[in-house]
């Protein structure tokens, strides 16, 4: 499946720029960087002062040390003290989506990549339970690929009723967002997340529009997370072969609107936000 075809991917460069920076000012503050732990961006993650520990990463898992920086949510507390970019650095997703403008004609989505567990459950379930075909499907470990021969990503979304959107990682201490989520938030359809639990509260506490006007996000809340899926697969399967009206639509573009203007205002205030997390930094 390719991976990168669509104008979310723009974010990329904002992230490495963002790494850079935090690198640079860790390392001006004095701390010495860990040079075999440097698979972010070619940048290290782990540094240190002293006896004073510190880890810098976003979009995935962080260590534990004294002190974090991080996009992460934790739902149970680190050891060290935790110095959150959130939310404004969700503001790097924000992208303007090209796609035809036309009505869902195909059930769902799902893009799935790299071989998981996860992964070739959800698989399995979407032919256990006879929706396959249903979608469009792409899952290079099965070398099964109906996403595309259709389009980019953005337009995929766009032709089908809802996205079933697997998260990165899917964990009970930790929320961690990627492009995943940011790019279905951002176009007018509506989206099921499987990712942590409680991920979409999170979404919901920041200002998101996460249309639970039109989806049941009931399952945010189970802690299991077979059955928080159990219970995904279940309210996909409403959306099969629906068909939306003209208010239906006119909702969704309502909520992508209102997302993109909230990661443009996280955008804009990022910065500020840079600076204010670099001086918690400083000795």
């Amino acid at each position: 499946m390719m991976t990168h075809n669509d104008g979310i991917w723009i974010s990329e460069k904002r992230e490495r720029d963002t790494v850079k920076q935090l690198t640079d000012h860790i390392i001006a503050c004095g701390y010495d960087a860990d040079a075999a732990n440097n698979d972010n961006f070619s940048y290290p993650k782990t540094f240190s002062l002293g006896k004073t520990t510190l880890a810098s990463r976003m979009v995935d898992l962080v260590e534990d040390a004294d002190i974090v920086v991080t996009d992460n949510h934790h739902l149970r507390p680190l050891n060290g003290k935790v110095i959150s970019v959130l939310p404004e650095f969700w503001g790097q997703w924000h992208f303007e989506p090209e796609y035809e403008d036309r009505n869902s004609s195909i059930s769902y989505n799902c893009f799935m990549n790299r071989e998981r567990g996860d992964r070739d459950r959800v698989f399995a379930l979407l032919k256990q339970r006879n929706i396959l075909d249903k979608g469009l499907v792409s899952y290079l470990d099965r070398d099964y690929d109906t996403v595309n021969t259709h389009g980019t990503l953005e337009q995929c979304i766009i032709d089908t009723n809802v996205s079933l959107i697997l998260e990165t990682y899917i964990r009970d201490d930790v929320i961690v967002f990627s492009e995943k989520i940011f790019r279905a938030i951002q176009l007018p359809r509506p989206w099921l997340l499987y990712c942590s639990p409680y991920s979409i509260e999170l979404l919901r506490s920041h200002g998101f529009d996460i249309l639970d006007d039109i989806v049941d996000t009931a399952y945010d809340t189970e802690k299991n997370h077979w059955m928080r899926l159990d219970l995904i697969l279940d309210q996909l399967e409403t959306f099969i072969n629906r068909q939306y009206t003209p208010d239906d639509y006119k909702r969704f573009k309502q909520a992508a609107e209102h997302n993109q203007q909230l990661l443009t205002q996280f955008a804009l205030a990022w910065p500020e936000k840079l600076k204010t997390v670099m001086s918690c930094l400083t000795p």
